[in-house]
Formats: C-alpha cells, structure tokens, sequence
C-alpha cells in the first residue's frame, strides 16, 4: 500500500513540476515580447500544436497557472490523505486500552485499602499516645508524691538524729566535765602536800587538756554527719551544673569539685558559657556544701547571706547569722523557694558555725 502510494505521489509531483516550468518559461515570453505574441508551445509536443494551433502568450499563462495548481493539489492529497487503519494495530489499542482501564480499577482499589489503612493506624496511633501520655502523667505524680512524702520523712529523721546526738554529747560532757572537775580538786589537794607533787599535778594537766581535746574531737565527729559533697566528687553534683557544663569545665581541666574551688573565675568565664558571677557562686556553694549538715538550700541561704566560704562561716556571729538567714528564709518561703519545714533552726545555725570550725 505504501509503494503504490509513493509511486502516485511522484508521478503527480513529476507533473507538477512540468506544469510550473511551462509556466515559467510563459512569464519569460510575456516578459519579452508581450501578452498578445503567439507562442507555440514545444512542451506538449507536434501533435497536440498540430490540433490547438498556436496560443497567444496570455492563454497559455493561464493554461499553466491552473495545470499547476490542479497538479499541485492532486500532490497534496495523496500526500496527506489518511491511511486506513491497520485492524491489527486497532486490536492492540482496544487491548491495551482495556489493561489500562483494569490497571486504573485496581489502582483506585489499592489507593482506597492503603488510605483507609493509614486511617486506621493513624487513629490507633492517637489513641495509644494518649494513653501513654495519660499513664506517664500519673506515674509522675505518683513518683514526685513519694519523692516529697521521703524527703519531709529524712528530714524528720535527720532532725531527731542531730537532736538526740547533742543530747547524748552534752550529757556525755557534763559527766566528764565533772570527771575533771572532781579530777582538778584532787589535784589541787595533792598539789598543796608539796613541791614533790608539782611535776606529777603537771604532768596529769597535760593528760587532762589531752583528753578534753579527744573529747571535743569525739564530740564533732559524733555530731557531724558527713558533707554533702567532697573534692573528689563530679563537678555535676552542685546545683546549676549540667552535663554539657560539666564537659565544658572537664575540657580545661577542672575534673572534679575541689580543682573548681582553687579554679580561676576569670579562665571560666574566659573559656566556657558560665560567667564570672556564676563560677565564683559554685565555688561559694561548694565550699559550703563540704560542711557537714549543710544542704544545697542552706547553702544557697548562706550565700545570699554573704557567707562564700567555710573560713567566713566559721568567723560567723551566731545571732547575727540567724537574723540574715531568717529573713532570707521568710522570703524563699512565700516565693516558693522552700517551705516551712526547711527553715533552719537556730540550732541549726549553730551547728553549722561548728562544723565549719573543725
């Protein structure tokens, strides 16, 4: 089909090229000699001329002019007729179209299942981290109500400890106060029998102020419970310090609590995120928190109280230092801060000046 199509179109654009090359040889004529010449056209042969006779130039213009167009139109159609359709090729087309048409079906199934799926985990999903949430809500409640409920119970227990242990020293020192006492009269009446007794009465003063030295040692040793922190404790430990600042501090060197109390403030602001203000606040507080009986709370109480050292503790008026500390308390207790349970006690405050001196 396609050669026969193709011979066609040659012969028909042969004879139309003939047909534009008379006419262009007539436009040369008429150019020449003018509309009204005759011309005898050798184009189409003797026979034909022998029957048409001679044309003017004019006629045989027009002649060609519409074989041209007729020839150039025949081209033009059987150049662009339309082919009929090949069956089998119209057969893969219904098919294909038909596999597209089962193709879309199933996709538009498997997008409505997946949605409906992703629906349905989606709403599970809610569910369960409500109810997850709702769970850790109150395992959190419970757990600071424990936390509370342990920490009013050592207190209490910590309170009736110190207590019960300055009962059991000052009894204990009142005995051995009058031990020496009675000890002191024997040796003074021995002291009156003669200068022989002067070198033993002596000798048993100084065993006398030997043993009241053992007692006071005895009697802070029993008093003190142990410091919240030590030097060899992480820098973590004191209140305000997180794991990143604890790295920071960790990367010049300051490993534990007691390098950061003998650290420079200034290579601290100079070298990490925490200011000056800030390192010379933890070396206050750890110095104070490695008092025995002192809590950060205390601390912090101490501090706002200009007391940033155990040396300035230790030199401190005990009613003055009750008054500061007291007024500081009031006001941590309406903030919130602390409650009434953390106020010190002015035995408490006592205790602290004590401890701060051995």
């Amino acid at each position: 089909m396609s050669v026969k199509r193709g011979v066609a179109v040659w012969i028909s654009g042969f004879l139309t090229f003939l047909a534009a090359l008379g006419l262009g040889v007539v436009v040369i004529y008429w150019i020449r000699v003018g509309p009204n010449s005759i011309l005898r056209p050798y184009l189409v042969g003797d026979m034909v001329s022998s029957l048409i006779g001679d044309l003017r130039v004019e006629t045989y213009f027009w002649i060609s002019l519409v074989a041209t167009f007729i020839f150039l139109g025949l081209t033009c159609i059987i150049v662009y007729r339309r082919m009929p359709p090949d069956p089998e090729i119209v057969k893969m087309f219904v098919k294909v179209g038909g596999n597209l048409a089962a193709v879309r079906k199933t996709l538009e199934v498997a997008t409505a299942e997946l949605s409906a799926g992703l629906e349905s985990n989606r709403r599970s999903s809610e569910e369960l981290f409500k109810k997850a949430n709702t769970n850790l809500e109150d395992a959190r409640k419970e757990t600071l109500g424990m936390l509370e409920k342990q920490g009013k119970t050592i207190q209490k227990v910590r309170q009736d400890m110190v207590s019960a242990i300055e009962t059991k020293v000052g009894e204990t020192r009142e005995e051995m106060l009058g031990v020496l006492e009675k000890q002191g009269t024997t040796i003074r009446e021995v002291g009156r029998l003669g200068e022989r007794s002067a070198e033993a009465l002596k000798k048993q003063r100084g065993e006398l102020e030997d043993i009241n030295m053992r007692l006071e040692k005895i009697e802070g040793q029993l008093m003190a419970p142990p410091p919240k922190i030590k030097s060899q404790d992480s820098p973590e430990e004191i209140r305000g310090i997180g794991p990143r600042l604890g790295e920071e501090l960790r990367s010049i060197g300051i490993t534990n609590v007691g390098e950061l109390i003998t650290a420079d403030p200034a290579i601290i602001d100079e070298k990490t995120r925490a200011s000056r203000e800030m390192a010379e606040r933890w070396q206050a507080t750890a110095q104070l928190l490695m008092v025995p009986g002192l809590d950060e709370n205390d601390a912090e109480l101490l501090v706002e109280a200009g007391v940033t050292s155990r040396r300035a503790l230790a030199d401190q008026d005990l009613v003055s230092l009750g008054r500061k500390i007291g007024e500081i308390a009031t006001t941590h207790i309406e903030q919130g801060k602390i409650s009434k349970d953390e106020n010190p006690t002015i035995e408490e405050i006592s205790s602290w000046i004590r401890m701060a001196r051995y």
